[in-house]
């Protein structure tokens, strides 16, 4: 028995030494090799980390200004005042827009006494903002969200109206304003037809994973009653537009209604019209058309203004001198469009006036006439001039669009986005 307790007792002597043996050694860490790990904040659209606070999104109240926004996240009166002169010269920025979205960031652990970061973002478009940071100094910064493009394609046939097609596909309603602008030198959207038929190709905006807008249409072919109508974008160094498989401008210098939205026609071109005022037939050498009282009315193209005044029996009237060949007029405005007067050039699309219902009318409408060679004619009948061709160099280039893009409108998808930060694959709706 006594053997045994010696051989247990050697062996305890014999690991404990060795365990003493071969203990790791320690070092001894100097604290100025120490490095604190950094936590990693993801930073937002606004560009700041989530550590400034929460980010919190209000809307403007009615008659709310920007003094009271900033003094609510704490600003002084003074800053205030140099932050509203500031706004004032640099962004032409004087006052907040009813409803209009503004973000700031509440402090963190300031659940009772509620405290904000010196930060306030005015929202002035879905992705275009004014960021005022006050952290440090007075920064004032124009910007905007980072936009991912994607191509989606959208076909369908019109059974009521191209937006309500394209509505419920899935699609923004910009793709119709932006159909509407392409083809509206040959297509009358107006009066579209149950069976007409569309194709497109378009770009997409996307930000924070939400669509924001709509870019260009690339490719688009639209079957209006029984003919058919096709049109490519083209841009490089010298020239840029919406050109016909042959390269030929297919964008007059006259759009076909002077209205952005489709209205309705009340009263068409007629050399014998009943007159329902003097009740007896009278040329009617224009079209009526029967628009909410208010509604802009356009230029139909470039050029200068020759006439802007009440006249009589016409209200207020303007008429335009597009060139040596078109003019435009205008009649019973309920007023003028911004610093609309005699001798004003002119942009397509501008906003000229409103519609009313003076002068000698039974109603609210718009009478438009388009003149050539100073004779009245159908402005929805005539054909209109077409814009320059695709020059010569530009031929090779541009048939390699037409067959890229004829290729992928028969597609069922798109494969490929346009930028390298989003890269989508967008079936047909």
């Amino acid at each position: 028995m006594f053997h045994h307790y010696l051989v247990l007792l050697a062996l305890f002597l014999f690991y404990g030494l060795a365990g003493c043996l071969f203990q790791p050694q320690m070092t001894e860490v100097v604290s100025d090799t120490l490095s604190e790990i950094q936590e990693d904040f993801p930073i937002d659209g606004f560009g700041y980390s989530s550590n400034i606070g929460v980010l919190e999104r209000g809307q403007v109240r009615a008659n709310q200004s920007l003094y009271e926004l900033l003094d609510e996240i704490g600003i002084s009166e003074q800053v205030i005042w140099q932050v509203s002169n500031e706004l004032k010269q640099r962004l032409g920025f004087r006052f907040l827009k009813q409803n209009q979205i503004y973000y700031r960031y509440r402090k963190h652990n300031n659940l009772d006494d509620v405290k904000y970061a010196p930060v306030l973002i005015l929202m002035e478009s879905n992705v275009r903002y004014i960021k005022i940071d006050l952290n440090d100094d007075i920064l004032i910064q124009a910007s905007a969200k980072p936009i991912k493009i994607r191509i989606r394609q959208v076909e369908g046939t019109i059974e009521s109206s191209l937006y309500e097609s394209l509505v419920l596909q899935g699609h923004s309603a910009g793709v119709a304003i932006e159909l509407n602008e392409i083809f509206a030198w040959q297509i009358d959207f107006f009066r579209l037809y149950r069976g007409d038929n569309y194709r497109a190709i378009y770009e997409e905006f996307i930000s924070e994973g939400e669509v924001v807008g709509v870019g260009k249409v690339l490719a688009a072919e639209f079957v209006y009653q029984n003919s058919v109508y096709k049109a490519f974008y083209y841009e490089d160094d010298q020239q840029k537009g919406y050109y016909d498989s042959e390269g030929n401008g297919i964008q007059k210098a006259l759009l076909k209604a002077p209205f952005r939205y489709n209205q309705r026609i009340s009263s068409s071109f007629n050399y014998s019209r009943f007159h329902p005022v003097l009740k007896q037939s009278i040329p009617h050498t224009g079209t009526d058309y029967a628009a909410p009282l208010g509604t802009p009315v356009i230029a139909v193209g470039d050029g200068e203004i020759v006439e802007s005044k009440y006249k009589g029996a016409n209200g207020n009237i303007v008429q335009i001198q597009h060139n040596g060949t078109y003019k435009t007029a205008y009649l019973h405005l309920n007023g003028f469009g911004p610093n609309v007067k005699k001798g004003l050039q002119v942009k397509q699309g501008q906003v000229i006036g409103y519609v009313g219902r003076t002068g000698r009318v039974t109603g609210v409408h718009l009478h438009y006439t388009l003149y050539k060679n100073n004779v009245p004619v159908n402005s929805v009948e005539v054909d209109l001039p077409s814009l320059k061709s695709l020059t010569e160099s530009a031929s090779e280039a541009f048939n390699l669009e037409v067959q890229k893009y004829t290729f992928l409108l028969g597609q069922g998808r798109i494969l490929s986005a346009t930028n390298n930060d989003s890269y989508d694959v967008e079936k047909n709706s």
